[in-house]
């Protein structure tokens, strides 16, 4: 999914979208755990954008990464990965991507209505944790606790989001 964040993220740039790719995955992660026939995420992505060339090839890529993102959300094999900068880029720019992911998935919560004092006590504490991240500082320094800190972040947040998918879909608590 490495290869999809900076195509995606230069053309939400160029659109004018509201957001960068990292939290504009994170809004439709968050719709396809509650509902996957709602695309008002789009919505909420792009904003005002002028519809041209440029906001249609942009609409076009986002709803290929909705395909994508749903079909590694129902795999048997757990394969959802939150769209994030790969490794090249710097820590700070990585983790302050994966805090914008975690404040869209949150904000696309709410945009869905859902209510989550219905939903299990280990979902809760997990949302409660995205809402942590979400406020998460990037540091300057680029060491391998750091980047073992990251990835186990990214780890966490990847899980909890397939335990919400499972919740919602398989068992219907909404």
């Amino acid at each position: 999914m490495e290869e999809i964040y900076e195509p995606l993220d230069k053309s939400l740039q160029h659109v004018g979208a509201l957001m960068d790719a990292a939290e504009a995955h994170g809004i439709l992660s968050s719709f396809l755990c509650v509902s996957q026939s709602n695309d008002k995420w789009l919505q909420h992505i792009l904003g005002n954008a002028a519809i041209d060339g440029l906001a249609l090839e942009c609409q076009r890529q986002l709803q290929l990464v909705k395909n994508y993102t749903l079909g590694q959300l129902s795999s048997f094999n757990c394969e959802f990965t939150p769209l994030l900068p790969n490794d090249d880029i710097t820590i700070s720019k990585r983790v302050q991507a994966l805090g914008g992911w975690c404040e869209g998935f949150l904000f696309g919560l709410g945009l869905t209505n859902i209510n989550i004092e219905l939903l299990p006590n280990d979902i809760k504490e997990f949302i409660d944790d995205l809402v942590s991240i979400s406020r998460i500082a990037p540091t300057e320094e680029d060491n391998t606790n750091n980047e073992n800190d990251y990835a186990e972040l990214v780890e966490y947040v990847r899980v909890g989001v397939m335990n919400i998918y499972e919740e919602l879909t398989h068992n219907g608590t909404k």
